[in-house]
């Protein structure tokens, strides 16, 4: 076997295994991609993104659960162990209706003195529907109730649930002590005065938060043994007695 023979076999043998070694990276390079395509192994971001997926999901179903609004359950007062019936969401028709302004700081209180004004014990009162302002708020108000507290209706109370589920409120009626110790009620207005001492506006203002309340997203009125209440129910279908908040 001449020289130029022994070169051309070297050449071809070459050849073979470079060919060879490319066709076992393709069989690698293929088992891998079945190996990855079948989720038998992945990459560390691949890892990432799949836990990620996961996490979003659990947040996304304890968001839906921790969102979930069950009905009243009229048997689970969280600060008071009277037995409750009756309950509603309707307003107390006394003649009072109330909306929230645009600036959703302050609520106009429409007063039909024609229903309200036999309840309010005044010897006098016009027959025609007032507005007044009900001011001093430092949160949104997101819905208002009228409600009552008590067995009369010097108990009218007007309630104010906020946007961070708190609840204020507002007596219609302030109760005072005369000279002799007689107590009698008067409505809860605030003056403002003019230069020369006469009234130039009144209105009403909210007494603040309740306090120990929270979580509220919605009001109704109760019946209890001694009385009327309103209660406000949380979205587990527990509920507070306002009426002993105020208290």
């Amino acid at each position: 076997m001449d020289e130029k023979e022994i070169n051309v076999n070297k050449k071809s043998n070459k050849v073979l295994i470079i060919v060879i070694v490319i066709l076992v990276l393709i069989i690698i390079g293929m088992g891998l991609y079945i190996a990855y395509d079948k989720g038998m192994i992945f990459s560390s971001t691949d890892k990432e993104i799949k836990e990620s997926k996961k996490t979003k999901q659990i947040d996304k179903s304890k968001k839906t659960e921790d969102n979930e609004v069950k009905e009243l359950d009229i048997t689970k007062c969280i600060n008071n162990n009277d037995k409750y019936s009756n309950a509603t969401d309707k307003e107390e028709n006394v003649g009072l209706s109330m909306t929230i302004n645009s600036d959703k700081r302050s609520v106009t209180l429409n007063i039909d003195w024609s229903k309200f004004g036999p309840l309010s014990t005044a010897s006098a009162y016009p027959s025609s529907v007032e507005s007044y302002q009900i001011k001093g708020f430092t949160k949104d108000v997101q819905s208002v109730f009228v409600g009552e507290v008590g067995q009369d209706s010097m108990g009218i109370t007007l309630f104010y649930l906020m946007d961070d589920k708190t609840v204020e409120y507002t007596p219609m009626f302030i109760q005072k002590t005369d000279s002799k110790n007689n107590t009698y009620y008067e409505m809860n207005y605030t003056y403002n005065y003019a230069a020369d001492n006469s009234i130039s506006e009144q209105y009403f203002m909210t007494k603040g938060a309740l306090n120990g309340i929270d979580g509220v997203i919605k009001l109704y009125t109760a019946s209890r043994p001694d009385g009327i209440t309103t209660i406000g129910a949380k979205a587990d279908g527990s509920f507070y007695d306002l009426g002993i908040a105020i208290k």
